[in-house]
This record gives structure tokens, C-alpha cells and sequence, in this order.
């Protein structure tokens, strides 16, 4: 069974957190979320609650991903999908190997938009992902108009591979290395970055190159 996975991001003093999405308990906000412009904008999910219903039961009942409400200090703000790339249509478009992982994501809330929260709830959900140690790259997908969602891919170690012509859009794939990842992120449980001898001495001197 899938446990909410939290980590705490020192320099805002934040925590971003992710929760199994349920039905019952998320259908209303999430019809709400891609019910809103920006997000129908890219998404193409502005549909009668008919129709989102039906759509995010077909999503829970699908094996190969698993859907997620992202929270900032204890808020959901945002909805996010992991999916296996072997099983994904995408993997007919680009080479993968047997557990690369694939992400979709948007940040519902107007409040939490930005380069503070998205860029940190991306590098938090990356590490939820890594949490399976037999992944070795988390593929992104963004539309390749989406240039705000480039940039913040960027900020979190995705890396451009290549364009493809997907059935539904043009996509600018993009790969985050798990080494390329820790190089920045800690591998420590519950923390978002690497603690610095300025910020916790004793836990640096304890923990050494172990992050």
C-alpha cells in the first residue's frame, strides 16, 4: 500500500509532500484544477465533472501509474502521475530502459505558483520517485511551448534529449539522472537538500559524503 512520502526543504522552511490520490476525497478539487485556464490550456481536461469523473476512475484503475496530491505544508496544491515508461505509450517514441520512470504534474493553487514552490515540488517528487532504487532516470515530456516548465525541469537536473512529435502535441524530452540528481539533492530520508557545516555542523561531520 502507497504511504504519503514527505521531505523538508531548509531553505524556505517548507514541506512538500505527496499523498495517493483518492476519488472520494480529491475528485472536487481536482475538477477544479483542470477547470482553470492555465491549466486547461495544456492539460485539455476543462470537461463536465461527467466527464473528469470518468477520466481520473479510467487514470486509478490504470496498473501502470500511480496518481498523487502534492502538499505544501500540509495544503494540496498540486496534482502529480508516475508511470512506468516500458508500459507507456511514449516508450513506441523514445528509448528507455526496463525502470525509467515518466512525470506529469500541475500546481492547481495560483498561490503556490512559481519558481519557489513548483521548482522545490518537482525536485521533492523526483525524490519520492527515487525512492525505488532500481531507477536510474525520471523522463519528463512538457510541451514544447511550455517554456516555464522547461525552465523549471532545468532548475531540478532534466537535461533535453530530444524532440518528438507526439500524437497530441510536440514534447521536448527530458531525462533526470539519479547520480546527476544526488549531486545536488540529499540522498538523506526527509530532507530536500544537502546540509551544509554552516547550518548543521554536528549532522555534517556525522553523515560525511553519505548524502
Amino acid at each position: 500500500m502507497r504511504s504519503e512520502f514527505e521531505v523538508y526543504n531548509d531553505k524556505n522552511d517548507t514541506y512538500y509532500s505527496f499523498r495517493p490520490l483518492s476519488f472520494e476525497k480529491d475528485f472536487a478539487i481536482y475538477s477544479k484544477w483542470m477547470n482553470q485556464p492555465y491549466i486547461a490550456q495544456w492539460w485539455g481536461l476543462n470537461k463536465s465533472r461527467e466527464d473528469l469523473a470518468k477520466k481520473l476512475l479510467a487514470e486509478l484503475e490504470d496498473a501502470h501509474q500511480e496518481l498523487y496530491i502534492g502538499m505544501i505544508d500540509g495544503k494540496p496544491v498540486s496534482y502529480w502521475e508516475k508511470y512506468w515508461l516500458k508500459e507507456d505509450i511514449l516508450s513506441q517514441y523514445i528509448k528507455t530502459e526496463p525502470y525509467d520512470q515518466g512525470l506529469h504534474f500541475l500546481i492547481g493553487e495560483t498561490d503556490y505558483l512559481g519558481r519557489t514552490h513548483t521548482s522545490a515540488s518537482i525536485a521533492a517528487f523526483t525524490k519520492m520517485v527515487f525512492e525505488d532504487p532500481r531507477t536510474q532516470n525520471l523522463i519528463g515530456e512538457p510541451d514544447i511551448r511550455n517554456v516555464k516548465v522547461l525552465r523549471y525541469a532545468q532548475d531540478n537536473c532534466f537535461e533535453k534529449r530530444e524532440v518528438v512529435k507526439l500524437p497530441e502535441r510536440t514534447s521536448v524530452i527530458t531525462v533526470c539522472q539519479r547520480e546527476k540528481f544526488f549531486e545536488k539533492f540529499s540522498r538523506q530520508s526527509g530532507r530536500l537538500y544537502k546540509t551544509t557545516s554552516s547550518v548543521f555542523p554536528s549532522q555534517e561531520i556525522h553523515l560525511g559524503t553519505g548524502l
